[in-house]
């Protein structure tokens, strides 16, 4: 693979154009608006606490709040189908917040799920594929992720952890965990895991479980509102992920993977529904670099399928919808609704005949990489969407702040709710683009990318193979392309503060916070002289010696 840059530009009036489809007309406010009262100056939290009244971790009646989270799996944010789930909708949209730039960094399951708990980038965590030896529970369990953390922190004070559903890939008899950290880990086992109709499960590393001809979604809400009877009745809060496999395709035991199956109620459901024809769906003009030029434009067989797939898709996800329905009631019937924050959100997104594809992911387009993530709880706004950029490796400094917990230091990324947030973060991915999972290629794919959002740009900037409709490498001010070839080179291997505030690394004067203080013209001739990023070779798995900077 020879490196390839591109820069895929708008100012931020044109935002929406990256986001066909939006979910709400709701009011955008600001994220300085809502924070964590206690952890920062009294004139910022009486600010907070003017716009709110209470501050989103201030306790209920003296307890610390629950946590429920709704983790699906390949859903995407960007064809609508949040439209299609009445409760979701019901409970979580119009009763909470939506950050509508919220994304998962390394867009295929397993690296993306491990980023959620840990709070780190793919490149910090190391597990880089969807299975062995670069990925999968077996590279999570060498590489020993759970010694640190969001379970053990959270039960470190007093928290009920409990998890049903997917984890990752490879949970199977001879690797069932339980990872540290949960007092209840009951996860989907293989060759179970997509069989919607033929679950397998395992309680805690205990026995299998096999459920043929249950449905695996309804299982699951089963299984949780048990939980939830059994538990109720202590004083401990609770943190409680439920991951049903929705809408992810089925795989055969061949290998094979064919279009969701939904429970049998819901199989005729949206009959007239059909993939969003916007823009970038099947274009007849597209500007790409290697392989994604040359795609054919989709036939009418092909666009038939996806059609079809969407709604499988869409149906797949009404049980998921009525697990959300079915949960929510069972807690306010335990009177834990208002101590609680509800989460809703999934592993990764998923493309439909966008730029020509088929059916899949792994790429670092918005449909891919460009999630649902509505929370709803104490002190968090209702019926608005927020614009601020947040990431799964944003997700556990979110939650501890939330529950009142120190963040540790190593993290990668802050609250979704810090008004110190940063604009940028990477996009990662190494792999080869599998047959059975991205019906177009079996090429070798491996891209690093630069993502800045901001009230002043709304970039993408990658080396490797981008995906956007219009290259504008060649048409941009090289001195603006030294600003981002250096924000990428401190990123590309970031850990820690490093992640968080990457400016101070430039600038150790602490005078540039942001992309538009670093364009001041006095600093060109700086920026002109720093290195920049490249990957040496191509290859399927995450080698540091093989990314550096020239």
């Amino acid at each position: 693979m020879i490196p390839i840059k591109a820069a895929y530009l708008s100012n931020a009036q044109s935002v929406k154009i990256l986001h066909p489809g939006s979910l709400s007309k709701s009011p955008v406010q600001d994220a300085a608006h809502i924070d964590f009262c206690a952890s920062y100056p009294s004139n910022i939290s009486d600010s907070w606490s003017k716009h709110l009244g209470k501050c989103p971790g201030q306790p209920t009646n003296g307890k610390k709040p629950n946590f429920v989270v709704f983790l699906t799996d390949n859903q995407d944010y960007l064809m609508d189908s949040l439209k299609y789930q009445e409760y979701v909708q019901k409970y979580f949209i119009d009763q909470g917040t939506q950050f509508t730039h919220y994304y998962t960094t390394s867009s295929t399951c397993c690296p993306s799920r491990v980023s959620f708990l840990p709070g780190k980038f793919a490149h910090s965590h190391n597990t880089t594929s969807e299975v062995a030896p670069y990925g999968s529970y077996y590279k999570f369990q060498e590489n020993k992720l759970d010694d640190h953390w969001l379970p053990r922190w959270l039960q470190e004070e007093n928290y009920r952890n409990y998890y049903i559903g997917k984890f990752i890939n490879s949970v199977d008899a001879t690797h069932l965990g339980p990872p540290k950290g949960w007092e209840h880990f009951e996860p989907l086992v293989s060759p179970g895991i997509y069989n919607l109709t033929h679950p397998i499960f395992s309680l805690n590393s205990g026995p299998l479980e096999e459920h043929p001809g249950v449905y695996q979604t309804d299982l699951i809400s089963n299984k949780s509102l048990a939980l939830i009877d059994n538990l109720s009745e202590r004083d401990d809060p609770l943190f409680f992920v439920i991951s049903p496999t929705a809408p992810h395709e089925e795989v055969q035991v061949n290998g094979d993977f064919t279009p969701p199956r939904p429970a049998d109620r819901h199989k005729y459901l949206f009959l007239d529904a059909k993939v969003p024809r916007t823009p970038h769906f099947n274009p007849a003009v597209q500007d790409k670099v290697l392989w994604l030029k040359d795609l054919p434009l989709l036939s009418a067989a092909d666009i038939e399928y996806l059609d079809f797939m969407y709604r499988q898709r869409l149906r797949s996800l009404q049980a998921t919808d009525e697990l959300v329905d079915a949960v929510f009631k069972r807690l306010e019937e335990k009177d834990l609704v208002d101590n609680t924050y509800f989460i809703y959100t999934t592993d990764n997104g998923f493309h439909l005949g966008h730029h020509r594809l088929k059916a899949g992911k792994s790429l670092a387009y918005e449909d891919d990489v460009n999630l649902p993530f509505i929370i709803r709880g104490p002190g968090i706004a209702k019926n608005v969407t927020r614009s601020n950029p947040g990431t799964h490796s944003h997700f556990p400094a979110t939650i501890l702040d939330l529950a009142g917990i120190s963040r540790p230091d190593d993290l990668d990324a802050t609250s979704l709710f810090d008004p110190d947030h940063t604009e940028s973060f990477n996009l990662e991915y190494w792999q080869a683009s599998s047959k059975k999972t991205i019906v177009d290629s079996q090429n070798r794919t491996a891209y690093k990318s630069l993502r800045i959002i901001s009230k002043d740009f709304n970039l993408y900037y990658s080396v490797g193979v981008p995906a956007s409709l219009k290259n504008l490498y060649s048409r941009t001010d090289p001195n603006f392309l030294n600003r981002l070839d250096a924000l990428f080179s401190v990123l590309y291997n970031c850990k820690g503060d490093v992640c968080k505030f990457p400016w101070n690394l430039l600038h150790k004067d602490d005078k540039v916070k942001s992309l538009k203080d670093a364009l001041k013209p006095k600093y060109d001739k700086y920026y002109k002289s720093l290195p920049k990023f490249r990957f040496l070779k191509c290859k399927v798995y995450y080698d540091v010696d093989n990314e550096d900077t020239d």
